[in-house]
């Protein structure tokens, strides 16, 4: 995609507007980056985005206690033209002897090509306790650690108790592994992920 950018600089304008919709063409079939899986390094924190998934609305459980029954939870966008853009996020500590990491509407930003910024959405402001599905393949369980890949660990209002920012002490040799929730336009195309809770890093889709 960089090397797409860098050719619109340097081309006439039709050749350029064809260029940039077969890019934004390409990216649309797929959330597929070969920035996914991969870790990138800042001064202390290596940071990979696992996944990238699209979700018109989030249903989820939180585990209950043996004997009690669960909760259900519903978290939809606040337009009905805007979308979730769900990232899941490991960063470890491997430099560092601690890292001090604040996870909030500040850790990470998105960006599309269209100069549009997005912040991660607290969970714990937006969702909604429900009643159980119908279907059970539209549930998702809110747990951490994650044990199945569709488990949603959120970093930001893990446990979905407390509203405050979660800061913690990352020591080294250590991570976390879990999902960063995001609103966006239904369809946007996201160009770069920029990372800054404990460090200060970009990554590029």
């Amino acid at each position: 995609m960089n090397r797409i950018l860098a050719f619109l600089r340097s081309s006439h304008p039709i050749l350029a507007v064809a260029a940039l919709a077969l890019a934004l063409l390409a990216a649309a079939c797929a959330d597929i980056s070969p920035a996914i899986g991969k870790y990138y390094v800042g001064r202390t924190l290596h940071v990979s985005v696992a996944a990238m998934e699209r979700a018109d609305e989030l249903l989820y459980s939180i585990p209950a206690a043996e004997g009690a029954a669960p909760q259900y939870y519903r978290l939809t966008p606040a337009e009905p033209e805007q979308e979730f853009l769900l990232l899941r996020i490991q960063v470890q500590n491997h430099r560092a002897t601690s890292a001090i990491v604040s996870i909030d509407g500040k850790a990470a930003e998105l960006r599309d090509f269209f100069q549009g910024k997005y912040f991660p959405v607290n969970v714990n402001d937006r969702a909604e306790q429900t009643a159980a599905p119908e279907r059970v393949d539209q549930l998702r369980a809110a747990r951490c650690p994650i044990q199945q890949p569709s488990d949603l660990c959120f970093l930001w209002n893990a446990t979905f108790t407390d509203g405050s920012d979660q800061a913690f002490d990352l020591q080294k040799g250590f991570g976390i592994d879990g999902w960063l929730i995001f609103e966006a336009p239904k369809d946007t195309q996201i160009r770069e992920l920029r990372w800054r809770a404990g460090d200060s890093l970009s990554i590029e889709f």
